[in-house]
């Protein structure tokens, strides 16, 4: 499939669909990354969907410091798909991705609703003095291309029309040696990360810095300022840190997580879907 094909096949997406964010209730983030030999590390793209996903649209760009060697779909929820594309450009660091269930006259079903991988990231590290990468969402113009999702809708009278949702995703930064602190890599400040993913289901991970070993409290808050969960209190070592929430008890709904150190606090908001 040709890069000319993908881009006209995404754009008659565009034409044909509405401008509307439609309420599905799909969040969109990154997972942990995984490590590999000679320099290699993978980042996986995960959604989790409440309702049948027919087409994506990702614009993505990542920070200095590596190179995107390839997006795979090995293993992934989309792997059956006819349309899996990236349009890889390292000089601007942006990737493009696009999926689409069917192009042939097989008869796909679109992407069920569920939790996981959608394609991996695979970055080879070509600064070693690097120890991070930023992957955030893009807005690409000329033709436009923005993170959406492509829903099918069907009204009470049968009939089939396309709806779209752009979920929001915001900037997540994932430690390049898997999240793992080593001697010359150790944060030089206290950092408190957007978990990821967010928006999430049931379980979202939580990233920070830690420049000196001290005490640590990471607590989880509702609106109502009520501890929820309290997922690390006690003494930790100086590095790349995480803690992960699971979220299976507990309804949908905004929440808030708290980190506190001797010197430090930091408070993020976080969104629950279900």
């Amino acid at each position: 499939m040709t890069k000319r094909f993908y881009t006209l096949a995404v754009v008659a997406i565009a034409l044909l669909v509405p401008s509307m964010v439609f309420g599905a209730a799909t969040s969109f983030g990154v997972a942990k990354t995984i490590t590999g030999e000679n320099n290699l590390v993978t980042v996986p793209l995960e959604i989790s969907n409440k309702a049948n996903l027919t087409a994506l649209d990702i614009p993505l760009s990542f920070t200095e410091g590596v190179t995107l060697k390839e997006v795979n779909f090995a293993g992934t929820r989309v792997e059956y798909f006819d349309l899996k594309v990236a349009s890889i450009d390292n000089e601007n660091r942006t990737v493009l991705i696009g999926l689409l269930p069917q192009m042939s006259h097989d008869a796909k079903p679109d992407l069920a609703a569920g939790t996981g991988t959608i394609a991996n990231l695979v970055f080879e590290i070509t600064d070693p003095s690097v120890k991070n990468v930023t992957v955030e969402a893009v807005k690409m113009t000329d033709p436009h291309h923005e993170l959406t999702f492509v829903y099918h809708a069907f009204s009470q009278g049968g009939q089939r029309s396309i709806e779209l949702e752009k979920p929001k995703f915001e900037a997540v930064t994932v430690a390049l040696s898997g999240g793992v602190a080593t001697a010359d890599n150790m944060p030089v400040e206290f950092s408190l990360s957007q978990n990821y993913p967010n928006p999430f289901n049931p379980t979202t991970v939580i990233a920070y810095g830690l420049p000196v070993t001290q005490r640590v409290n990471l607590t989880i808050y509702n609106v109502l300022g009520q501890t929820v969960a309290t997922l690390v209190d006690g003494v930790q070592q100086a590095g790349l840190q995480q803690a992960e929430w699971n979220a299976s008890n507990n309804s949908s709904g905004v929440y808030f997580y708290r980190l506190t150190t001797e010197q430090n606090t930091e408070t993020r908001k976080m969104l629950l879907l279900k």
